[in-house]
């Protein structure tokens, strides 16, 4: 039986040749960045994008030579090594607490190694992927807009708009990770349109009210005119006529909005202002629940044990004393608690390495994705953990590295 599938596998091989399956591995992939936003069931379950992804994988494995996984493991050799140790830990807690929810989540982080392998893999060997993901993003984002002027979007509550997601949180954070892929993919492709898809997820993020998205953009436009504003100083007498004019244009319509109370009109109705009071209110520790507990990060000082051996991802009982009994809701803190200081230090290493000598223009996006990360938890999403892996392509002018 063995021997007629491969003899079926050698002819469909020689019929369509490695090249063109790899086509339909950038065609899966852009599927599934187009279907990501489609949640059908509960978070947490596989979704159509997952199936596909899944699918491109197989092909993936069906096509690619082993010396090319093999290369795409060592060049992540960190993250691979942090795996083993989500694995190991997780399967020791669902043993000893015989809970089959810790062995789930160790299923998300080999999924997401899945991610990672099919994306390096179709940007170094598909001509054009970097092109073809960067429409897939922007397509995406043209769809969710559409389905939020169509009214036929979701929401969580009154005034938190989450599209086609579960959660709001989901829903911005999948258009300010859209928006890092494209701003890099942009420039790897010679492309100009940066701005039109910077208002865009500025504008769905406000109608999600995700104050963690919202200060993550804010984050990466600091950084992105960091260089800009180093330049304009070391030429700023050529520019001192044209400043002028631009800041008393400015003091100008500044003073007339203030004294209009538009500004104020315009923050009350906002559906992110309240939000914004919320956080600040409970950062100042004048509600019952303090940002920190929000945020979970109370289970770090009240059982710090778990920094050196790892709590595992899942029994959440077991932390009675924190404020509420979930999960830490943050990225690297909640990698941290959950599989310790050494697995943690594999994370860390990882990144270094990836972001390691990248230009200012591409650590304005990579600075702001981990900062941002302390206010959500991302560890679960494939995408998070690929635009990290594809960092030293992404900032390259070839889509086509290797034959």
């Amino acid at each position: 039986m063995l021997i007629v599938w491969r003899e079926l596998y050698d002819l469909l091989y020689e019929l369509f040749e490695a090249e063109r399956f790899m086509k339909i591995v950038s065609v899966l992939l852009s599927l599934y960045v187009l279907t990501k936003p489609f949640y059908l069931w509960s978070s947490g379950l596989p979704q159509i994008s997952d199936i596909i992804l899944a699918v491109a994988f197989i092909v993936i494995l069906l096509v690619s030579t082993k010396g090319s996984i093999r290369q795409v493991i060592i060049d992540n050799k960190h993250f691979f090594f942090f795996l083993i140790f989500v694995v190991i830990i997780n399967s020791l807690y669902a043993i000893y607490y015989s809970d089959s929810d810790f062995l789930l989540h160790g299923l998300y982080y080999i999924f997401d190694a899945i991610g990672i392998i099919s994306l390096v893999l179709a940007m170094k060997h598909v001509n054009n992927f970097g092109r073809t993901l960067s429409n897939s993003f922007k397509v995406s984002l043209i769809i969710q807009l559409f389905i939020f002027l169509f009214g036929v979007g979701r929401y969580f509550d009154p005034i938190r708009y989450m599209g086609t997601f579960n959660d709001p949180n989901q829903f911005a954070y999948y258009c300010f990770l859209s928006f890092g892929f494209i701003y890099l993919l942009n420039r790897m492709n010679d492309k100009k349109d940066d701005w039109f898809y910077f208002l865009l997820v500025v504008f769905l993020i406000f109608e999600s009210a995700s104050t963690g998205m919202l200060a993550g953009m804010c984050i990466f436009v600091v950084l992105y005119l960091i260089p800009a504003v180093k330049t304009f100083l070391k030429n700023i007498r050529r520019y001192a006529f044209p400043l002028i004019i631009v800041i008393v244009v400015l003091f100008g319509c500044g003073t007339y909005l203030v004294s209009s109370n538009k500004i104020q009109s315009f923050l009350s109705n906002s559906n992110i202002y309240s939000r914004i009071e919320q956080k600040f209110s409970r950062a100042n520790g004048d509600e019952e629940m303090t940002l920190w507990q929000e945020r979970g990060y109370d289970h770090i000082y009240l059982y710090p044990y778990y920094t050196l051996f790892g709590a595992g991802e899942g029994g959440y009982w077991r932390f009675d004393r924190a404020y509420r009994q979930m999960e830490i809701h943050a990225t690297l803190p909640s990698l941290l608690f959950c599989y310790g200081i050494i697995p943690f230090g594999f994370v860390l290493a990882w990144l270094y390495k990836k972001l390691k000598g990248q230009p200012a223009w591409v650590m304005s996006i990579y600075f702001a994705l981990l900062l941002e990360s302390f206010t959500l938890i991302n560890s679960r999403q494939v995408l998070f953990w690929s635009i990290f892996a594809l960092a030293p392509l992404l900032s390259s002018n070839v889509t086509k590295l290797e034959g």
